[in-house]
């Protein structure tokens, strides 16, 4: 005995049978990706595998990478070569700018011959940057080089 309903959804099983399905394109993970297309053939659905990384993806790189010099509107991290400080500012000029600052005044502290008098009364004194005040009371170096940048903002206020 077969009821109206019963018939009703044999259509619409060949219904959905015939209606195309968008092919849906997923990375190839080994046996990963071959359970995900069994699963997906279950429920008639049109899959294809393809890879993940691609000669194009890495030979092709269209910008040229920027100098760290000529970073602006950023975020960057100094450290001392002598201890474990760092020192982490912002700046909306170049980068090579700002450095060159911090470098020159950090040599005219540090470079000066000292008398013993001098030299105390300079540990007391404190500079314009806490990278200046650090490298002349803690007789240390800063490390130009590693230099990093940990971030990019266009808003000054967000920086």
């Amino acid at each position: 005995m077969e009821f109206k309903g019963d018939k009703r959804k044999k259509k619409n099983k060949k219904q959905e049978a015939s209606v195309k399905r968008p092919m849906i394109a997923i990375p190839y993970v080994e046996k990963v990706s071959e359970a995900v297309v069994r699963i997906m053939k279950k429920h008639n659905a049109p899959v294809a595998m393809r890879p993940w990384k691609t000669l194009k993806d890495l030979l092709v790189h269209p910008k040229d990478k920027q100098d760290k010099e000529d970073i602006t509107k950023c975020v960057y991290k100094v450290l001392c070569a002598n201890c474990d400080k760092m020192s982490v500012r912002e700046t909306g000029r170049k980068l090579g700018v700002r450095l060159h600052e911090h470098k020159t005044e950090v040599e005219s502290k540090t470079k000066r011959a000292y008398t013993r008098s001098e030299r105390t009364a300079s540990l007391t004194e404190y500079s314009k940057s806490a990278l200046t005040d650090h490298a002349n009371q803690a007789n240390h170096t800063i490390d130009w080089k590693k230099t990093t940048v940990i971030d990019r903002e266009q808003d000054r206020l967000t920086r």
